[in-house]
């Protein structure tokens, strides 16, 4: 039995995503598993593993929920389910002040127990007052299991943890069975898909980049997709900024069906972040639809990115004059017809696709 487990889940994002395809893949092909996880808000995706009949352990949130109190509870269940040779695997990051007592928990059992770090370890530092118990845990775990290349020498780095390092991509749908094709004509429509946030997602950097093109006479709006608490701020800068009428708030998006109305609307994409983790459920849906992407260098986009010019440019988060030629050249490519999307599509079947992923985890959860 495999038991995929997550002890924070939020409304929707990269590990809801994850959890949902993970479960999918493994029901249909027949294999025996439970999903166990604590909601924060309630998930969609959750929802619609139950509706398929799925067998899940669920933690909703309740009124006046203590920290941690769901999570505990979800041990002690765990701890009356686990047979020897079950594997617990954790979609997410652990929480430092859990982790040690489900790895030793697991092993009491026989068990075995494999995590997905799709936070960098270098955002995930083992501080005070849990920082030595996450170490251990670390050490004690069966399966360390990075979803980028570029974090694999950052375990030993920040927890000098020593053992093999998985590389494996997420498991995600193949929702575009062929590319989609692009809008006929200017203005240029440039999308971003995600949580409406600066410190992350760098997009007072973006909606700066975008008054500079429109400034210099490009034809452009920005596209927003997503919620989140800085969408205020963000209006007001683009008001400030004099193009507000470039920048289109869609707000929330069902990631279920809105994705195929969504590329068809757009040009091309952008994810000007200042920090990631693994390469994101965004870039491996926009290399589907064959959508050429202007992204940061940063955690696991290079992953994709990188010696492939052809599907997306790569810039530096801390030079906005990158992101601003880097816009430019796409901008150009869209005008001059040269994005070949079967290219940025056959980048994704080269070793991001179900298959590959699933293939990379069995090799590891055997």
């Amino acid at each position: 039995m495999i038991f995929l487990y997550s002890d924070v889940l939020y409304r929707a994002g990269g590990i809801e995503t994850y959890l949902h395809t993970l479960a999918l893949h493994l029901h249909s092909e027949n294999i025996p598993f439970r999903v166990v996880v604590a909601e924060l808000e309630r998930c969609p995706l959750v929802d619609d593993l139950v509706d398929k009949g799925i067998n899940i352990y669920r933690q909703k949130r309740i009124f006046g929920d203590r920290w941690l109190v769901r999570q505990h509870l979800m041990l002690t269940w765990l701890s009356t389910q686990l047979k020897p040779e079950d594997w617990v695997f954790c979609v997410r990051w652990p929480l430092p002040s859990l982790y040690l007592r489900m790895v030793r928990l697991v092993h009491r059992h026989q068990a075995k127990l494999a995590v997905s770090w799709a936070l960098a370890p270098e955002f995930f530092p083992p501080l005070p007052p849990h920082g030595q118990k996450l170490c251990e845990a670390v050490a004690e775990t069966d399966a360390v299991i990075s979803v980028s290349q570029c974090t694999v020498d950052q375990f030993k780095q920040v927890y000098g943890y020593t053992g093999k390092v998985h590389v494996v991509p997420y498991h995600n749908l193949l929702l575009f069975p062929q590319i989609v094709s692009l809008p006929s004509s200017p203005p240029w429509k440039i999308g971003f898909l995600g949580r409406l946030e600066i410190k992350q997602k760098n997009l007072d950097t973006l909606l700066q980049a975008i008054a500079t093109l429109f400034k210099n006479g490009k034809p452009v709006e920005l596209h927003l997709y997503g919620r989140g608490p800085d969408q205020t701020t963000l209006e007001e800068l683009a008001l400030k900024l004099g193009i507000k009428q470039q920048v289109i708030f869609h707000g929330a998006y069902d990631h279920r069906q809105d994705l195929p109305k969504i590329m068809a609307n757009c040009h091309l994409f952008v994810y000007p972040s200042r920090f990631e983790g693994g390469p994101c459920f965004t870039l491996l849906e926009l290399m589907q639809a064959g959508r050429f992407c202007v992204a940061a260098k940063v955690g696991g986009i290079p992953d994709l990115y990188e010696g492939y010019p052809e599907i997306g440019l790569l810039v530096s988060p801390d030079h906005p004059e990158q992101l601003n030629q880097a816009l430019t050249i796409a901008l150009e490519k869209i005008a001059n017809g040269s994005i070949d999307g079967e290219k940025i599509r056959a980048r994704y079947f080269s070793g991001f696709d179900m298959q590959s992923a699933h293939q990379a985890w069995t090799a590891v959860i055997n």
